[in-house]
């Protein structure tokens, strides 16, 4: 599949800031991939980046927005098309975003694009991305579902499967999106003729189980790479604590995976995450440590370098003794002289933490940084410190907290888990507070938690923890 353009589909109602010149490119570029691949492969390329943009629009809505970028770029890349014709449609539908009754999607934000003119609005109207928290993901259909729908309308069966599926993998590159609903098409199409064959829905699910699970893995981390704050801190820690490394290995580690994300998990390309990870194995796999890994590492680090990744994922975080954290906290974390000073200090506080989420980790390690950074930029920082330290502490201890109730709630029977909660966090501050964080260990104990929500139960308990003071 050719994705040479995709990044330029994705900012169709942009002309690009590069005058004339810059405009023809990118009609050029994007002729040349309605050309290569025919209108109805470029519609269903459109869909998926703007059901990934607009993951809260109705499928009519994303539907309309896609026929018309389809129709500009069918009407212009024609030879007879004249110079201006895609940066007039361009605009026209800029305008149209903008109108009362637009079919389009109605974006968070929109408004504030439409008081502005001209190429700001357009840059605008381009630059908007829905935040809100992730959608539950696609529940998979039922054969005889599959070829009920199927069989109903096939063309329409595609575009409706494409818009779901994008929406809910919107912080990965489109193109593994429109790799996995092909071949989720390619299936009801084998299948369902003349009725349901289920030694052929077997095969094909078969042949599909490794890109869905590397699919998930993807969209795990790309969803923490884009909505966790704090996530470079968060992943040194995890490495240190799954791999037992110090902080300068850690660090070495998880700044090369974070960079690849950081790069390629919104490039609608396939091929940048794949270069990427390929890349980031050979680091994770190095000579020079893999002697002192674990036999299980091992063994991950001889498959294929996708392959490598989900298998390290898989791996089992052992809790680890690492000296503890400073306290109280040294001014020398702000000084120029301690090269990573507070990156370090942010290390030691979560990699001893062996239960505990990516997302929860990250929420915490966040509070701690923005505490400390705040006092290294007032004029006392050892006063500042001094003054913090009481509130430092107690972010340590909720991280040891935190450990220890994840690591109840994988050892325990949810109902013998759920009493002891009750027990223990009732009497502390009532049942809001209780409840607050058993939606946290059901919901986020999970190493591929949702990023968002479980961010938003972190800072709930962390809220509740400061009312209790």
């Amino acid at each position: 599949m050719r994705n040479t353009a995709l990044i330029l589909i994705s900012a169709l109602i942009v002309p690009t800031l590069l005058g004339d010149k810059g405009k023809n490119y990118a009609k050029e570029n994007v002729c040349q991939e309605l050309k290569a691949i025919g209108i109805e492969k470029f519609k269903e390329m459109v869909t998926v980046l703007y059901s990934q943009k607009f993951p809260n629009g109705t499928f009519q809505e994303v539907s309309c927005v896609a026929d018309e970028m389809t129709k500009l770029a069918e009407k212009c890349c024609k030879d007879d098309a004249s110079p201006d014709c895609y940066d007039k449609g361009a605009t026209e539908i800029s305008e149209k975003s903008c109108g009362k009754d637009s079919p389009f999607p109605k974006h968070p934000g929109i408004e504030q694009c439409c008081t502005l003119q001209g190429q700001e609005r357009k840059l605008c109207l381009a630059s908007l991305r829905y935040t809100a928290d992730e959608l539950a993901s696609l529940t998979e259909p039922t054969n005889e579902e599959i070829c009920t729908e199927y069989t109903k309308d096939k063309k329409d069966y595609a575009v409706r499967y494409v818009y779901e599926f994008a929406r809910r993998h919107r912080n990965i590159p489109a193109g593994f999106v429109l790799n996995a609903t092909q071949n989720h098409v390619r299936m009801a199409e084998r299948c369902c003729r003349p009725a349901v064959k289920i030694s052929c829905f077997l095969q094909e699910r078969l042949q599909m189980q490794s890109s869905n699970i590397f699919l998930r893995f993807l969209s795990n981390v790309c969803n923490n790479q884009v909505n966790l704050k704090s996530f470079k801190f968060g992943l040194s820690a995890y490495y240190g604590n799954l791999l037992g490394l110090s902080f300068e290995e850690a660090s070495v580690i998880s700044s090369r995976f974070h960079s690849g994300l950081e790069k390629c998990c919104l490039k609608p390309q396939p091929e940048c995450m794949i270069d990427e990870l390929t890349s980031f194995q050979k680091v994770l796999c190095s000579e020079s440590k893999l002697d002192a890994m674990s036999g299980d590492f091992q063994k991950c680090c001889k498959k294929p370098a996708l392959d490598t990744l989900l298998c390290v994922d898989d791996l089992k975080r052992q809790p680890r003794q690492s000296p503890d954290v400073a306290s109280p906290v040294s001014s020398k974390l702000c000084e120029e002289a301690q090269p990573h000073g507070i990156d370090r200090y942010l290390f030691l506080s979560g990699v001893n933490h062996a239960s505990i989420s990516l997302p929860v980790l990250t929420t915490v390690l966040n509070r701690i940084k923005n505490t400390v950074m705040a006092c290294c930029s007032s004029a006392d920082i050892t006063m500042c410190l001094t003054e913090k330290e009481s509130k430092l502490k107690k972010s340590q201890a909720l991280l040891s907290k935190l450990d220890e109730t994840c690591s109840r709630y994988f050892r325990l029977d949810l109902p013998v888990f759920k009493t002891l909660m009750q027990k223990e966090v009732q009497g502390e501050g009532g049942e809001k507070r209780t409840q607050a964080w058993l939606d946290l260990a059901i919901s986020c104990c999970s190493q591929r938690s949702p990023a968002q929500l479980c961010q938003k139960l972190t800072e709930d308990i962390i809220k509740y923890d400061d009312d209790t003071v």
